[in-house]
């Protein structure tokens, strides 16, 4: 499947270019340009299911960042238009056809607004909305799931703190690691100059290689981990190692040979394995170790200590969420500390 697949890809890449678009693409959009050309959402769409289907390593937070912020644009614009545009009434909003010279003419959406003060508001009842309706659905649905408010009993044990260390050093480096991939994933992406088609082929060759070691080389974990978790500890240290390796390898280099989606999901999962595996040798609870390992892990890949624990609070037991919260900012202080040594000896 991943061979054919891969083919597909390729071609699709030569004739539409590389999409879907990453997060990072579509918030440095929003920041230069003030908005997304979600007239490409389909695009997106298209190679990022496509990529899924095929079982790539990457995640559909891509896809679904490119499509969010394209609905989110376009009603934006609908809006402009009906409130400064004579010609524009609520009976025109769904006409498909707007001229850009038109749009380009109007205010800005935030002119919207009476005052700063009046956005911000804005902003925060549309935030209460999403997570009245978050807990809604967690209420309506509380079948264990990847995400929602996770309960767990925590053992305390303060004699074991110095412990703590431990996953956090680990989790950090296992962060930094998976960077590293990325960049020189990149870099050697580039180097090689052949066709996006041979380029996404052979990484279907290869990921169907790797199905030959674990099969969690496929798809990106995110409906892999909660029973990845429940047996992890019966999986030997060496082999969540490898696990983890292959899992980031084939996140990054998939990504960088077109096979393009989220990374957040494949990280998180190659962390949690990282987690287990030292889990193993550590007296204190898996649990926290685990957390403290994927806590640190991903505040260095996201560079971003403060969504980092948002997100994993609602993944994690919520009892560890002081853990997660200090887990998080230590690493991104050690980051920060590394990246200072390393310039200053440059």
């Amino acid at each position: 499947m991943c061979i054919p697949f891969g083919f597909i890809i390729g071609i699709l890449i030569k004739r539409l270019g590389s999409y879907p678009l990453t997060i990072e693409e579509v918030l440095m959009s929003v920041k230069q340009e003030g908005k997304i050309n979600y007239h490409n959402w389909w695009k997106s769409l298209t190679l990022g299911l496509i990529s899924l289907a095929a079982g790539g390593s990457i995640g559909p937070e891509a896809s679904t960042t490119v499509l969010g912020s394209g609905m989110v644009n376009w009603l934006g614009d609908r809006l402009r238009l009906i409130a400064y545009s004579s010609d524009w009434k609520w009976n025109h909003f769904w006409d498909t056809i707007v001229s850009k010279k038109q749009l380009k003419k109007l205010p800005k959406f935030s002119s919207l607004f009476k005052s700063k003060l009046h956005q911000k508001v804005f902003c925060l009842i549309m935030v209460m909305i999403g997570v009245v309706g978050a807990a809604i659905v967690f209420k309506l649905f509380p079948e264990e799931g990847l995400f929602g408010i996770h309960h767990r009993h925590i053992l305390w044990q303060w004699r074991y703190s110095m412990y703590v260390i431990i996953p956090l050093i680990v989790g950090w480096s296992f962060g930094m690691f998976f960077l590293w991939s990325e960049k020189w994933s990149d870099y050697f992406a580039e180097k090689i100059t052949i066709s996006p088609i041979i380029k996404a082929t052979i990484w279907g060759i290869v990921l169907a290689l790797l199905t030959l070691i674990t099969s969690y080389a496929l798809y990106s974990g995110e409906f892999q981990i909660v029973p990845f978790v429940h047996q992890a500890l019966q999986i030997s240290p060496l082999f969540l190692l490898v696990i983890a390796v292959i899992k980031t390898l084939s996140t990054n280099i998939g990504f960088s040979l077109g096979w393009r989606g989220g990374k957040i999901f494949p990280s998180i999962f190659a962390s949690v394995a990282v987690g287990a595996a030292i889990a193993q040798f550590l007296p204190i609870m898996p649990v926290m170790c685990v957390a403290i390992t994927v806590s640190a892990s991903i505040a260095v890949i996201l560079g971003k200590p403060l969504l980092t624990a948002i997100l994993l609070i609602l993944l994690l037991p919520i009892e560890l969420a002081p853990v997660i919260l200090v887990s998080a900012y230590l690493a991104a202080c050690l980051t920060k500390v590394s990246y200072s040594f390393r310039q200053k000896n440059n």
